[in-house]
């Protein structure tokens, strides 16, 4: 059986990683296909997909919280903050 500490790593860890992604997408949609990173950008593809990625960041970053990731970031080797 896992415990608490664990399974609230493995959470950490996905939640993270799918961030990770989430920013990257971000960052390809404005570099790549000119999206507007404003929130009150006129409406195209690119803008409305960034958007909804902002809104799944936004999801993310609410888990990353309830779970306590200040307290897990601190002891891992590949987080931003080390």
């Amino acid at each position: 059986m896992v415990d608490d500490t664990a399974r609230d790593r493995a959470i950490y860890q996905a939640l993270k990683a799918t961030d990770e992604v989430a920013a990257a997408l971000q960052t390809h949609l404005i570099e790549e296909h000119g999206a507007d990173p404003e929130r009150a950008a006129p409406q195209s593809p690119s803008s409305n997909s960034f958007k909804l990625l902002r809104q799944a960041r936004e999801r993310l970053g609410e888990g990353l919280r309830a779970l306590g990731a200040g307290r897990i970031a601190e002891s891992d080797k590949i987080s931003q903050r080390n």
